[in-house]
């Protein structure tokens, strides 16, 4: 061995032996801060999950009391809309009280509304009363002029004296059930000239609590304050009267355990989310004793007190077994006992992989978020990886891209981005608000299509729609469908878009100005220059998902849809020789300002309309370019 070699081999020994010792160092050190760290958050996050869950609890408490009050107060303002609307028809003079045969078609007309709503009955000051009344099967039948007899129903009538207005009265009885009743004066002048009174069975509240049950997994209930049962799922069934069970019985005395505890209730104070929507969650003991509450000895009771329909609150809630939150706290702690196993295994992991595998995730959770905000076009496909997993999530994302790009060919993607930027639960549900409505029609279309073939046809209606929804989205409004050659959209829903009218008319001066330079640009293409009407309306509609339960369209419905249709129509005799006919109703032309022309043209009879109405043409209208409106303007419309 050559001994000038040794001091160099030497050396680099030395340096190899302090490398070493350093880097296991170090590695010990961070495997000690990691350890440390995963420790302490393993003990907060455990933490952090025991009370989750609890506030699990309070916001699950509230959604079913918001669900049951919901549904109870639907089920009342039908009858209530009912009462209401005999109220305002017997003061327009649509009937009189001795005209049996109109009164009675009155009445039938609007216990046909009222689904829940059992019987409709007019009484006069003298205590005579006749209506109508819904039987078991649906059917609706003539109850007869008679005097009242029943002391229950004389009291509630002398209670109906002394209001003038929507009164709910006291519960009433006969042989056929227990019944909730609300009335409204009917009035031609200072005094009453008798009442209009509507009866829902207490029976369809208990039905409402048997739904409700089955659906969160509880037992609802509903009380007439804290001391009687005035709905409740076990009065829902068919034997509940052969049984001894019948609404108002005492707690007591109804056979339920748990609610004949709850006078004994302990109110629980941790759940401040709770308190804030007026809903109390309580704990109900069954052996007097003080146990944890998520045991199977103990119930949580979750109620709220609403007014309106007696003389002293309803109380309305559900209760359920407390073993019901521990199986989710013993998980919790079952988790945590996991974690400690796994903590050592998921340092070294996590120090091997944990870089290698963030570039990946990073791009996947970036794709997924323009996902999200419906970015399709900005989506690109996920490279593969070595690693299975993300391989396979790369090839499943891929996959789900393709699929999606093929589905929001045929779904309007500027609605479903609105639909999912409101952010409101039930945003979608079937709701009456006021939008403007627009349709489109392109004049001697048919003539003109039987010229061209069917490729030609559908390039130029391609070409047509663009320019259509090009204008509709960049105002605001939404594209309902497209009608042959004409489209639908209306303006104000689901975005509360704050001057509607003012962005439909915008929006179609917009549609005028683009179709005079594709006109222009279709003349020197050799290709045929298109008419085009449109017809514009404000009024109230229904809007939300209206279908079958395996088809589903975000529309509206309405008389206002048939009257935006009916201007277009009329737009061909208006002006049958311009370009772009722009008519709009009064109701439209009355939320305009200066910055637009608006020409008269006179009433006209729509068709399937009595009265005529006045009709308005679009000219000028200043700054009306094109403009992006990125966020939904909140305001009434």
């Amino acid at each position: 061995m050559n001994s000038s070699t040794e001091p160099v081999r030497f050396v680099r020994a030395a340096e190899n032996r302090r490398r070493i010792p350093v880097a296991a160092i170090m590695a010990l050190s961070f495997g000690a801060l990691v350890f440390l760290s995963i420790g302490g958050v393993l003990a907060l996050t455990v933490g952090a999950n025991i009370r989750n869950t609890l506030d699990l609890l309070g916001a699950q408490s509230t959604l079913l009391v918001d669900a049951m009050e919901d549904s109870l107060r639907t089920e009342m303002q039908q009858a209530e809309s009912a009462v209401t609307g005999v109220s305002r028809l017997y003061a327009q003079g649509e009937f009189l009280i001795d005209d049996d045969e109109a009164m009675s078609a009155v009445l039938a007309g609007a216990l046909s509304t009222a689904r829940q709503t059992t019987a409709m009955l007019i009484c006069t000051p003298d205590m005579v009363c006749r209506g109508v009344s819904r039987n078991a099967d649906g059917k609706v039948g003539i109850l007869p002029r008679s005097a009242e007899k029943s002391p229950q129903v004389l009291a509630a009538l002398e209670e109906r004296r002394q209001s003038n207005g929507l009164m709910w009265g006291s519960f009433v009885a006969n042989e056929h059930g227990l019944y909730a009743n609300v009335s409204a004066p009917l009035s031609r002048g200072a005094a009453p000239q008798g009442w209009v009174i509507a009866a829902v069975e207490l029976q369809r509240l208990s039905e409402i609590t048997q739904e409700l049950s089955a659906r969160f997994g509880t037992h609802a209930f509903i009380l007439d304050g804290e001391d009687r049962v005035i709905a409740d799922e076990r009065l829902a069934e068919p034997d509940a009267r052969k049984n001894g069970l019948a609404p108002l019985m005492p707690l007591s005395a109804f056979g339920d355990p748990v609610l004949a505890a709850y006078s004994t209730r302990k109110v629980e104070d941790q759940f401040g989310a709770t308190r804030t929507r007026n809903v109390e969650l309580a704990e109900i003991s069954m052996d007097g004793e003080n146990n944890s509450w998520w045991n199977d000895k103990t119930y949580v009771a979750i109620t709220r007190k609403i007014t309106g329909y007696d003389d002293q609150p309803w109380t309305i809630g559900a209760y359920f077994r407390g073993s019901q939150i521990g199986g989710e706290i013993e998980r919790v702690v079952g988790s945590a006992l996991l974690g400690l196993a796994a903590m050592a295994a998921a340092i070294v992991v996590a120090i091997l992989l944990g870089r290698r595998l963030s570039r990946p995730i990073q791009t996947i959770a970036g794709q997924a978020t323009r996902v999200a905000d419906f970015d399709l076009d900005g989506v690109a496909p996920l490279p593969r990886s070595r690693i299975k997993e993300l391989d396979d999530q790369a090839s499943a994302f891929n996959a789900m891209l393709i699929g999606l790009r093929a589905f929001s060919t045929y779904i309007p993607r500027s609605l479903v981005a609105k639909l999912v930027r409101t952010g409101e639960i039930g945003i979608a549900e079937p709701r009456e608000t006021i939008v403007t409505v627009m349709f489109t029609d392109i004049a001697d279309f048919t003539a003109l299509s039987e010229q061209m073939d069917a490729a030609a046809v559908s390039r130029l209606l391609n070409r047509h729609f663009a320019i259509l929804c090009a204008a509709v989205d960049a105002y605001g409004g939404t594209v309902d469908k497209f009608l042959g050659d004409g489209m639908m959209a209306f303006f104000g829903a689901p975005d509360r878009l704050k001057g509607h009218a003012a962005a439909a008319v915008r929006a179609a001066a917009a549609i005028r100005e683009d179709l005079a330079a594709d006109n222009l640009a279709a003349r020197r293409e050799g290709l045929p220059e298109l008419r085009v009407r449109i017809g514009i309306h404000t009024g109230p509609v229904i809007v939300g998902n209206i279908g079958a339960s395996d088809r589903v369209n975000y529309t509206i419905i309405g008389d206002t849809v048939n009257v935006s249709q009916r201007l277009q129509g009329l737009g061909k005799e208006l002006e049958p020789e311009a370009a772009t006919t722009i008519a709009v109703s009064a109701e439209t032309a009355s939320r305009l300002d200066k910055r637009f022309e608006i020409k008269p043209a006179g009433q006209h009879r729509l068709r399937g309309r009595g009265e005529p109405i006045e009709v308005f043409l679009i000219g000028e209208v200043l700054d009306a370019g094109v403009q992006t409106i990125a966020e939904p303007q909140q305001g009434a419309a």
